[in-house]
């Protein structure tokens, strides 16, 4: 009888933990889905409107003109240094002449330098302005603004890749769909990142 006691109590304990431990990996998988939740209502970081500097010099208007007009000189190192600090200035005018750029310039090499200068700067404007080189008919050109966009890591980038997709220049079509893949995989990175940062941070805190 004693033994029999004993074993009802050892089958007993093991009972206890292991509907324990089973408790505890429910709770635990509880608590993961919770956290996968936050991750999920987290919103994504958008891009700024525009560059955005703690201060920006003011020049007169005197010397704004000059460098408006600057963007028209004979000179395609003079062009692109004045919309260059143009754009680093904020003027209003900045994006009007980028743009025109784009459309207008003859020298490759301002173009490029242009798309490597709006890269630096993650902003809405600055990936619209952009995607306005993907309509250049220099293929270089648009490849430089496909890899150029494909540094953004924001959702907002992907929409702007559709012309690229679509480009008649097979090699254009590959690139733009690489630097979809390579946004889609910075975002899932950022996203797994956060939820490493909050696995180490308890879900509840009691005060």
């Amino acid at each position: 009888m004693k033994w029999f006691l004993l074993l009802l109590i050892f089958i007993a304990g093991i009972y206890y933990l292991v509907n324990q431990h089973k408790t505890e990996v429910k709770q635990k998988e509880m608590a993961q889905m919770a956290k996968k939740d936050q991750i999920i209502a987290l919103p994504d970081p958008g891009l700024p409107v525009k560059p955005e500097k703690t201060y920006v010099i003011k020049f007169s208007m005197a010397t704004l003109k000059t460098l408006r007009s600057l963007t028209q000189d004979s000179n395609e190192k003079v062009r692109f240094a004045s919309a260059e600090l143009l754009w680093q200035l904020q003027d209003e005018s900045a994006p009007g002449v980028i743009k025109n750029l784009f459309e207008n310039e003859t020298e490759i090499s301002v173009k490029q330098q242009l798309i490597q200068m709006l890269a630096k700067d993650k902003s809405k404007l600055s990936l619209a302005l952009l995607s306005e080189a993907l309509k250049d008919y220099d293929r270089e050109t648009r490849l430089k603004a496909v890899e150029a966009i494909g540094t953004f890591s924001n959702k907002d980038a992907i929409p702007a890749l559709n012309r690229a997709m679509e480009d008649y220049d097979e090699e254009v079509r590959l690139k733009a769909l690489e630097a979809v893949n390579r946004i889609r995989q910075d975002i899932e990175a950022h996203k797994e990142q956060q939820l490493r940062e909050m696995e180490n941070k308890p879900l509840f805190r009691i005060e």
